[in-house]
């Protein structure tokens, strides 16, 4: 009982608060958050002393925002400023979104079970000259921005297009007006790699690195092309240059380590000073490991063969011939294998150095495998500059 009444205790606590919370929304003149939190009450109960002063709290909220609303329409419309219509017609579409919310929780009643009358406007009208307004407002702006024949000015005008896509699908010939901003505003850029390493670089890296479908550069406006089209202006160029792949001899390395570990060899029961078994609290005997020293030798051959890459990635803006920019590209892959023989007690032994008495020697890897291998982390670093850039444009 007293837990039930804990709850409830908590429960009229909450909605008090929630309660406060919306008259004071309203009293600092943020009438939507009055409104919202009435309407949301009222849709979970308007019949209780609660939803009718949320009632009379919502009718309050309401025509204050109604008012100021309104007020702030014929201002807007008396500048006569074109771009005002966005504005306008969203204040419009706010004052019936809010209507028509409430008509669905009517009739509603007071706290002295009075009714309350919601005195309603038809802005049916108004939105729709306002979304035509708002509408031809943006069409408009789109039309000068791309008449300036401006990349930036082109993407301002996608945006506005964008916007008005969504407000009216299929107006006058705005899609083609989208697609038209769209390649105005792209950067187009032209990729190519140059190997000045006196080294072969296999095709296949070379694909591998000219593949812009998996790096996943993901930007609107700009287009890496690998192979140049005739039809295409192109703003930007990015060099790769190899300027050195070097190749290590291939080493071998050998050595003896000497192990001398306590190691655990099973396990005994464990005895007191008197030779006489400790037992648990359960009077079971009690275990423990038996510990010994383990020695041995391991005879390690360690194979191994680096290459290092050396590049360069540099960026030129092809409309004024100029170095834009230019970004170290280095890696180091590194070809290692491990394996050894042993003399003594085996027991010393940790599970690596079991897996290199499994192992054995390998033929080392010729250097096209070696550029192959480090291709994928060349290609890593690349992705990061060209991002990098991506952010700086």
């Amino acid at each position: 009982m007293k837990h039930i009444l804990l709850v409830l205790g908590f429960l009229a606590l909450t909605s008090c608060n929630s309660f406060k919370k919306a008259q004071r929304a309203a009293n600092s003149g943020n009438y939507i958050e009055a409104m919202n939190r009435s309407i949301s009450q009222l849709q979970r109960n308007k019949f209780n002393n609660k939803g009718r002063a949320y009632a009379t709290l919502l009718k309050q909220s309401f025509e204050n925002y109604r008012t100021i609303s309104l007020e702030r329409i014929r201002f807007l419309e008396r500048e006569t400023l074109v771009d005002n219509s966005k504005p306008v017609y969203e204040n419009y579409v706010r004052l019936q979104n809010f209507q028509n919310r409430i008509r669905p929780l009517l009739p509603l009643e007071d706290v002295n079970r009075q009714p309350i009358d919601f005195e309603f406007y038809d802005f049916t009208e108004n939105i729709l000259v306002e979304k035509e307004n708002y509408a031809n407002y943006l069409y408009t702006k789109a039309n000068d921005l791309i008449r300036t024949n401006d990349k930036m000015d082109s993407r301002l005008a996608y945006n506005s297009l964008v916007e008005l896509e969504q407000l009216a699908p299929n107006f006058r010939n705005a899609n083609n007006l989208k697609r038209q901003a769209y390649l105005n505003g792209v950067d187009y850029v032209l990729v190519s790699l140059h190997n000045d390493s006196n080294q072969v670089i296999p095709k296949q890296v070379e694909d591998r690195l000219l593949n812009f479908n998996t790096m996943n550069l993901d930007n609107l406006w700009t287009e890496f092309h690998v192979n140049a089209r005739n039809d295409v202006n192109y703003d930007l160029a990015v060099d790769i240059n190899f300027m050195e792949l070097l190749f290590s001899p291939e080493r071998l390395l050998e050595r003896q380590v000497n192990l001398d570990r306590d190691v655990v060899d099973g396990w005994r029961y464990k005895k007191d000073r008197n030779g006489d078994f400790i037992l648990d609290r359960r009077g079971n005997r009690i275990k423990e490991d038996v510990i010994i020293n383990a020695r041995g030798s391991l005879f390690e051959t360690i194979q191994s063969k680096e290459v290092q890459v050396t590049a360069e990635v540099n960026y030129f803006d092809l409309n004024t011939d100029q170095k834009i920019n230019s970004y170290p590209l280095e890696s180091l892959f590194v070809f290692e294998n491990r394996f050894a023989s042993f003399e003594g007690n085996e027991k010393v032994l940790n599970e690596d150095e079991i897996f290199m008495l499994n192992n054995g020697p390998v033929p080392y890897p010729p250097n096209e495998k070696m550029i192959n291998d480090a291709s994928e982390e060349i290609k890593a670093k690349l992705k990061v500059i060209l991002s990098r850039q991506l952010l700086s444009n």
